[in-house]
């Protein structure tokens, strides 16, 4: 998760999992978060990760809130949930499709409008956010990626077995003329 009031660019690599971007168009400031998973698993104790949709939407939101952004003046940008994996038992966890179900059940409880998305299919996206702005740039990367595969299909044993686990880095943060720093 990464929010800023700088003029700097933020960016992440999707597959199944879901980047929201928030923004406020009074307030110079956004964010764009990256979740794995709606909730924790079933039977785990409650996690606070950001891995989590959930926590990281809250966080997130709670992080502009400092910056002086309006709750109620929240617009939203939702990319991801693709299928970039086979999954051999839908009936039991489709990650993407939970995600997506997700994230709209949320934008729309919270009451954020949601001003553009690009959810589902079998490709991976990079999104490119532009927090001062609300600006987000997506594309598809029309092949697969052989890191974020295999990432995705990483995480996807480690739900199977536990709910610990490191988080990877999601996000890098690069102000415009500056070096890419890791968030």
């Amino acid at each position: 998760m990464a929010a800023s009031q700088e003029n700097i660019i933020i960016s992440t690599l999707l597959g199944s999992c879901i980047a929201v971007a928030l923004f406020d168009h009074g307030v110079p400031a956004g964010g764009l978060n990256h979740f794995m998973l709606p909730f924790p698993k079933t039977g785990c104790l409650f996690s606070e990760s950001a891995r989590y949709g959930i926590h990281a939407m809250e966080l997130l939101i709670n992080d502009l809130l400092k910056m002086g952004v309006r709750r109620e003046r929240l617009r939203s940008k939702v990319f991801g949930g693709g299928a970039v994996l086979e999954y051999r038992d839908e009936t039991v966890y489709n990650v993407p499709k939970k995600n997506i179900e997700f994230i709209f059940d949320f934008l729309k409880l919270e009451k954020i409008p949601i001003d553009s998305y690009s959810v589902g299919g079998t490709l991976p996206r990079k999104v490119v956010f532009f927090p001062t702005t609300g600006r987000a740039l997506m594309r598809f990367t029309h092949k697969a990626i052989p890191s974020l595969n295999q990432r995705e299909t990483q995480y996807s044993q480690e739900l199977l077995k536990n709910c610990d686990g490191k988080n990877p880095v999601l996000f890098t943060s690069t102000g415009i003329g500056k070096k890419s720093v890791e968030k």
